[in-house]
């Protein structure tokens, strides 16, 4: 077994728990998320640090692509990471990438970030109405991370987090998570910004919300953009429904 370590050099410090986090992430850590990937907390030196690992690659083909052809996932998040610091888009520090591989060949990756404790907004989702300063600064966001060239690649507001902050003109702080898939566009379109946010929630009413002042915040026309995203997800619905009776 080999392991590639890409370090930030802001987090040097950090560099021994990082080369033991593959050992280590079975072992010790919170389990905050068991799915598709695996997410624990861990402490060190009093602080918190947050370990993704990704799904273990087990197709040849994947896995030779991701040893010589393109970035593995973890490589993704890392670099995505990054760049939206550059961009002043606020996402959780990214501290390691950790690539694993096995007879010369990428099977597993990690990426470490600092700990960011923010709720998430499904609470629009879960709870819609009485949120509208928060539906305000999350479309506000969204029209700074497409202005910007950003397109989130998993646009669900469990992907977007939130705390109360004075000094915001909006008067909340928005972090985004989840952004391994997501992509760097030079002049979006409008159609494309719109169909990047049809997935913000299958709640019609929240999702009108939040499209309609988004579209505000544009100078777009709102009614056109909320049936262009309502069109797209009702679209995507009738399609997810297909494959699940296909599958039968």
């Amino acid at each position: 077994m080999k392991y590639k370590y890409i370090i930030n050099p802001s987090y040097e410090s950090l560099t021994d728990f990082v080369e033991k986090v593959p050992q280590k992430f079975d072992r010790e850590g919170m389990l905050i998320h068991d799915s598709y990937n695996t997410v624990r907390i861990f402490k060190v030196d009093g602080d918190q640090i947050v370990v993704k690992r990704f799904r273990r690659t087990r197709r040849i083909p994947k896995r030779f692509a991701y040893t010589f052809v393109r970035p593995s996932r973890a490589k993704r998040a890392y670099n995505n990471a990054l760049k939206l610091k550059e961009l002043n888009i606020s996402t959780p520090e990214p501290i390691a990438c950790i690539e694993e591989y096995h007879f010369g060949l990428f099977r597993q990756g990690y990426t470490v970030y600092a700990y960011c404790g923010d709720s998430d907004a499904r609470i629009l989702r879960d709870e819609p109405e009485g949120h509208d300063d928060l539906i305000n600064a999350v479309a506000h966001f969204l029209v700074n991370m497409h202005e910007k060239g950003f397109f989130h690649g998993d646009t669900n507001l469990s992907n977007f987090l939130y705390r109360k902050d004075k000094t915001s003109p909006t008067g909340y702080h928005i972090t985004t998570i989840g952004i391994t898939h997501s992509l760097f566009v030079e002049n979006p379109s409008r159609e494309d910004c719109i169909r990047n946010l049809m997935r913000l929630t299958h709640i019609r009413p929240t999702l009108k919300k939040i499209i309609g002042r988004y579209a505000e915040l544009r100078g777009w026309n709102a009614e056109w953009a909320i049936s262009l995203a309502i069109q797209k997800l009702d679209a995507f619905e009738k399609n997810i429904e297909m494959k699940k009776k296909n599958k039968k």
